[in-house]
């Protein structure tokens, strides 16, 4: 079921690059009537109608109905259709309606169920909503891609960004084959975008426009094996395979990649590599048997799928799962240079270049970084108690949000996601058997504005430990930073506290005034008695 909508998504795609029949070509209807016809149908897209009626012209005939279907499927393209660089996808089909004998009588137009009003016409007021998203959120994930980062710096910021942006979606019931349905905006790059909800196809496409959109030639190639679909990408000169899907956990234990128990497939916070710039071989290993060409995202027309570059090409890079030397369940952030992520090896926050320059940042209470997110100039860190925001230019951990202190017993930030200006943070609250093993979880899940995160004060505490925070650089080279925390009262005076300070300020600036009058009178008393000395001394001589 995937794969066939995948194609029909394809073949609708397709026919943007093909020029309208009545323009270029020899046809069983008269130019005039297919121009004619053309026109009333962009009128009803434009304007969300259901049904286009055409028994006036008196048409029938499979040559007819071909002339249609390409004026129709270009008018879709051009009309119905929302952007994203150089590709777009449109959120409609159409149907010609026909009577018994054949005849033509009109042709049904069938808008996405997410554009679908009540009465089957579109709901334009949402489909600009969701251009203007797309358009936003198609550059935000653009810009990731820096000029001066190496190709597989690019590959892997982009990749990592379709990851933490959808989870894998909800099937909606099943065919009568057995096979898992699920909606039709799982298969595009606006449902992606849009709801963060996706099947392989559109993590698929999304990730191979957008490598292309960087200056990486992508493809994506699928496998009718494994009814499944994923990308090779041209890295240094040389194709690898890259699979964001099955990179993208989905669990059906209850539990997350870091065992805290979820009530839903996903962990919204996670993110591995097993899957990311492997060879033919390390990919068939990886349970990946076969693909061709699936021609969703194929730019420069490539017929055969290449071959890949070696094996082992990026093992000893910090992001492969192959290096032993970090334990990553979360994503690679990019900041002023750096690559910041969670290392559960160390249980401290890893800095590194893609060259190989690594410097290690320890946890303010030594606690364990679970996931960790990059905004603008700063890293958020989240711990089982704790959510930290990481000033990776002052190297100062601040915390901002807290479990409090008497339910950290039984209760855990289990995950953490942030996509485009919106954190995602789940409580789990546990509930024990008698051996103190959790047998259920409540969640409570926040979304958090992360413009408001990136100005929040400090959580401020009076006689803690953690009152001293370390960040360590550079391994065995601690640096301690210590924090001046305010009065917890300060700038909450009532108005009779205000006035006795002021009374008190008032008294106390009177009794230094008759101190420095004293002063002043005993300076002159001996002054008067120096100089009657004086003057007698002066005499006798």
């Amino acid at each position: 079921m995937k794969k066939l909508i995948s194609l029909l998504l394809c073949a609708v795609m397709l026919c943007c690059f093909i020029v309208p029949a009545a323009a270029y070509g020899d046809y069983s209807v008269a130019t005039q009537t297919l121009n004619k016809i053309l026109d009333e149908y962009r009128a009803a897209l434009k304007n969300g109608e259901s049904y286009v009626p055409l028994s006036s012209y008196g048409l029938s005939g499979a040559d007819v109905s071909a002339d249609l279907f390409v004026l129709f499927a270009h008018a879709n393209a051009d009309v119905a259709s929302i952007s994203f660089g150089k590709y777009s996808e449109t959120y409609v089909t159409f149907t010609l309606d026909k009577s018994d004998s054949g005849a033509i009588k009109g042709v049904k137009l069938d808008y996405f169920d997410r554009y679908k009003k009540a009465d089957g016409t579109c709901d334009l007021e949402r489909v600009e909503e969701d251009r203007k998203i797309i358009s936003e959120r198609f550059n935000t994930a653009k810009s990731l891609a820096q000029r001066k980062m190496a190709d597989a710096e690019k590959a892997l910021v982009l990749y990592d960004f379709i990851i933490s942006s959808a989870s894998y979606a909800e099937p909606t019931g099943t065919d009568d084959d057995g096979n898992e349905i699920y909606p039709e905006d799982a298969y595009t790059t606006v449902g992606l975008l849009c709801d963060g909800s996706a099947v392989c196809a559109a993590y698929a496409k999304l990730y191979a426009i957008l490598l292309n959109e960087a200056g990486i030639p992508a493809i994506t190639v699928d496998s009718d094996t494994i009814d499944h679909e994923w990308v090779m990408a041209k890295i240094d000169g040389e194709w690898y395979h890259c699979d964001p899907t099955w990179d993208d956990w989905v669990f059906t234990s209850g539990y997350t990649a870091l065992w805290d128990m979820n009530n839903d497939s996903s962990d919204i916070g996670s993110a591995v590599h097993e899957f990311f710039l492997k060879s033919d071989d390390e990919i068939k290993e990886l349970e990946h048997p076969d693909w061709s060409v699936s021609y969703n995202v194929n730019p420069d027309n490539i017929d055969v799928v290449p071959e890949s570059g070696r094996s082992g090409s990026f093992d000893d890079k910090f992001f492969s799962d192959k290096n032993e030397t970090y334990s990553v369940y979360s994503t690679f952030s990019y900041i002023n240079g750096n690559w910041y992520f969670c290392d559960l090896n160390s249980m401290k926050v890893i800095r590194a270049t893609y060259d190989g320059d690594i410097e290690e940042i320890s946890m303010p209470d030594g606690s364990l970084p679970k996931y960790s997110f990059g905004y603008k100039n700063d890293l958020y860190v989240c711990s089982d108690f704790f959510v930290y925001r990481y000033d990776t230019v002052g190297g100062k951990f601040d915390r901002i949000i807290e479990i409090p202190e008497d339910k950290r017993d039984s209760s855990d930030f289990s995950e953490m996601n942030v996509s485009f200006d919106t954190m995602t943070l789940i409580t789990a609250t546990y509930k024990f058997d008698e051996n103190g093993d959790p047998t259920e979880a409540e969640y409570d899940v926040q979304t958090l504005d992360m413009k408001e995160l990136e100005n929040a004060d400090p959580i401020i505490y009076e006689n803690d430990e953690s009152a001293v925070e370390t960040a360590s650089r550079g391994g065995d080279t601690a640096e301690e930073v210590t924090l001046v925390r305010p009065d917890k009262n300060s700038g909450t005076l009532s108005a009779e506290d205000r006035a006795l300070m002021e009374m008190a300020e008032t008294a106390g600036k009177r009794m230094m005034a008759f101190i420095y009058l004293g002063v002043a009178v005993v300076f002159i008393v001996f002054a008067v008695i120096a100089v009657v000395l004086a003057i007698k001394y002066t005499k006798k001589k």
